[in-house]
């Protein structure tokens, strides 16, 4: 019996509960896609939470690390947002990073403008690549250029301003039916090329974002940088049409619970990774993993053995493999992103920590592993 895309996906459709997005998915498998920058290709990406990552929780204590997480494998590296966080409706103490204030600027909690700049040139001179969190579809209440260009936001009848999720009390959105906030957008965008030489962003709820901006800044952006990497928060092979070399794979991990809980067949994963495969552009690049900072720790939800079991199926996949800071050595408290609790590096499995430095560099010298052919 051939094998069938479209029925496999029919079947699988159902039982993902987070797969929102269903709509976007149409076959595009005859598609190219984007071409991804040489850089990525069989690397892992290694997202830091400043704030989280050291006691210290600033840029220069994520320097000083640069050297011991390149030993370890990592090459690639996503900062999650590093500006000014709003005070209107901040939630606890310190505010979601997700709540911006100010886009051309840093966040003064972990450090300076040339603390930044010298954390992306020592990346650069250790041959590694920093990429960092765009959030292009909110800003926080008291976002500063609301003073001078009131017509960022979208209001409703009665002068409110809108947002889409209305659990993000923190933030208010942006309206990209306005030119202004598209040029605003842009400029923002290429500010942090142009001034600190970032290899890429990882662009929050990317869908919430009109995908016509989409097509129009990305040929600007990577005219500044021809291998500048693009990361989408949203599961569509749409996005990698003309825009994005990435987007998340949540179907994936929400079927690799199912399989965990003995509530598929293990067969049912195989074929949604073939039948995902045939339905996005060629040169796209699932983002795989157990967890990330929207996520429980994979050890909270998982034992160690199918911690590992999942561990060896994200990294013999194509796509790109994501650790979150402190996965590597099996941490179970996932930091909050309203206060500080950093992460504690004394309490290490070694076990997880020593099976997932062989799982990278198995990945960086097996080049069939990062393609798409199985």
């Amino acid at each position: 019996m051939p094998f069938d895309a479209a029925q496999i996906f029919q079947k699988v459709r159902p039982k993902i509960k987070r797969f929102g997005v269903q709509k976007e998915f149409v076959h595009l498998g005859r598609e190219l896609g984007p071409q991804n920058p040489d850089w990525i290709i069989g690397n892992t990406v290694y997202e830091i939470y400043v704030r989280a990552f050291s006691t210290e929780g600033t840029f220069n204590a994520v320097t000083r690390a640069l050297i011991n997480l390149k030993k370890f494998g990592i090459d690639v590296i996503w900062l999650m947002p590093i500006f000014p966080i709003g005070q209107m409706e901040r939630k606890g103490s310190l505010g979601s990073p997700y709540s911006i204030k100010d886009y051309f600027t840093v966040n003064p909690e972990y450090g300076n403008e040339e603390d930044f700049k010298t954390l992306v040139q020592t990346a650069h001179q250790l041959d590694m690549k920093i990429f960092i969190d765009m959030v292009p579809n909110h800003v926080a209440h008291d976002y500063n250029y609301f003073k001078i260009m009131p017509d960022l936001v979208r209001f409703d009848a009665q002068g409110n301003p809108l947002r889409k999720v209305a659990a993000w009390t923190d933030v208010v959105d942006l309206d990209y039916s306005k030119k202004i906030t598209r040029q605003h957008m842009a400029k923002i965008m290429k500010f942090w090329i142009q001034q600190f030489d970032v290899d890429g962003y990882r662009c929050d709820v990317a869908g919430l974002v009109p995908l016509d901006f989409w097509e129009w800044i990305a040929p600007q952006l990577r005219a500044l940088k021809p291998d500048f990497f693009l990361l989408a928060e949203w599961e569509s092979p749409k996005l990698h049409q003309q825009v994005f070399n990435s987007t998340y794979d949540w179907s994936t991990l929400d079927l690799f619970n199912l399989v965990i809980k003995q509530k598929e067949p293990l067969q049912v994963l195989a074929e949604w990774v073939l039948a995902k495969k045939a339905f996005y552009p060629q040169q796209a690049l699932p983002l795989r993993f157990l967890e990330n900072h929207d996520l429980p720790r994979a050890t909270n939800q998982f034992s160690e053995e199918q911690v590992l079991a999942g561990l060896l199926f994200i990294f013999s996949l194509h796509g790109i493999p994501l650790l979150y800071n402190g996965q590597e050595i099996g941490a179970q408290k996932r930091p909050s992103l309203f206060e500080k609790e950093a992460i504690n590096w004394q309490n290490k499995n070694q076990r997880i920590y020593d099976f997932l430095f062989k799982l990278i560099q198995m990945r960086k010298m097996e080049k069939n592993l990062s393609t798409a052919d199985y």
